[in-house]
């Protein structure tokens, strides 16, 4: 049963606002940026308030991945822009070498992800990193759970494309 009347945003925030936060975090890896698309997410839940919501977790959760998602592209356009020694993201001295590999391959993953489209993207997230099953991301995109099973495998094959030519261009380097 989907509840029709504008929803109470200052409840959903406060029962809510830490599994938004969580989910875009998962997606940035970045505590400022997680939180501003926590604070981004429920100001446009103000600014226009959706009527038919059938589950708030899974609605929230897309709209954080979505917003986040949004984020890394952005991020990704502006670091092509700038020279690469503007780009360099400074490392802690005393970072151990698994951790920072660690972040080498979150940091790869994330841009991957930037890449990839719109809705695949969105799709590989929810399944991925919010553990969400395909009928529950198709209720929570809106799409068929026969095009959520075709945008995973589509973005699982780009990921491995993308991550798979970068480990090649890295070896060859070595």
């Amino acid at each position: 049963m989907t509840d029709t009347a504008p929803p109470d945003v200052n409840a959903l925030a406060r029962g809510y606002g830490r599994a938004v936060y969580l989910a875009a975090y998962r997606v940035l890896g970045d505590a400022g940026q997680a939180e501003d698309v926590q604070q981004d997410v429920f100001l446009r839940l103000l600014e226009k308030p959706p009527t038919d919501v059938a589950s708030w977790p899974a609605y929230l959760a897309a709209m954080a991945t979505r917003q986040a998602i949004d984020r890394l592209r952005s991020r990704h356009r502006w670091r092509r822009l700038r020279p690469l020694w503007k780009a360099a993201e400074p490392e802690a001295a005393d970072t151990v070498e698994a951790d920072a590999e660690q972040a080498e391959r979150a940091r790869r993953l994330r841009d991957a992800l930037a890449r990839l489209k719109p809705q695949h993207a969105e799709c590989f997230v929810l399944r991925h990193l919010h553990g969400m099953d395909t009928a529950a991301i198709a209720r929570a995109t809106g799409l068929t759970a026969n095009h959520v099973g075709v945008c995973l495998h589509r973005a699982a094959q780009a990921l491995e494309s993308m991550l798979n030519d970068h480990a090649r261009s890295a070896q060859e380097v070595l």
